[in-house]
C-alpha cells in the first residue's frame, strides 16, 4: 500500500502533463511515485485552482466524460479503417490484443458518427475489392482479360 502523499506542486504539475496527454487518471496513480486516486480526489476538493487545471488539462487530452478514457482517436480508426478496406474482417481485426474488443468499436460507431460511416465505408471498399477480384479472376478464365 502506497504511503499518504501530501500535496507538491511537482506531483500536480506531473499529474496535469499526464492528463493534457490523454492519460486517465487511473493510469497516472498507479505510478511508483504518485498518489493514489482518492488522494487526489481529496486535493481536488481542497485545492479548487488545482481542480480548475485539472479540468482544462483533462479537455486538452481528450477526457472530456468522466471515467476511463475511450481509447477512441483518429489513428486508431484509420488503422481499423485500412485493415478493414483490405478485407480484414473486425472480429480478426479485434482479437490483436494491442486492439479494443468488438464491443468497444460498437459502441464508437453508436456515439461518433463520423466513425460509423468511416466503417461503413471500409467494408463497402472491401466489398468493391473483392468483386473486382472476382471479375478478374472470371474474366481470365474465361478469356476476357487482356492479360
Amino acid at each position: 500500500m502506497k504511503p499518504r502523499a501530501p500535496f507538491s506542486p511537482e506531483i500536480a504539475v506531473s499529474l496535469l502533463n499526464g492528463l493534457a496527454a490523454g492519460r486517465g487518471l487511473r493510469a497516472l496513480c498507479r505510478g511508483p511515485d504518485m498518489p493514489t486516486r482518492p488522494t487526489v480526489m481529496r486535493w481536488l476538493k481542497q485545492h479548487p485552482a488545482f481542480a480548475d487545471l485539472v479540468r482544462e488539462a483533462r479537455f486538452a487530452g481528450g477526457l472530456t466524460l468522466a471515467g476511463r478514457p475511450s481509447g477512441h482517436s483518429a489513428p486508431l480508426v484509420a488503422h481499423i479503417y485500412d485493415r478493414m478496406s483490405r478485407g480484414e474482417p473486425l472480429s480478426r481485426i479485434c482479437a490483436d490484443p494491442a486492439l479494443p474488443s468488438r464491443s468497444t468499436i460498437h459502441n464508437w460507431t453508436h456515439r461518433a458518427p463520423a466513425t460509423a460511416r468511416a466503417l461503413d465505408m471500409a467494408r463497402e471498399n472491401a466489398a468493391w475489392a473483392r468483386a473486382d477480384a472476382w471479375w478478374e479472376a472470371n474474366a481470365r478464365s474465361a478469356g476476357l482479360s487482356d492479360d
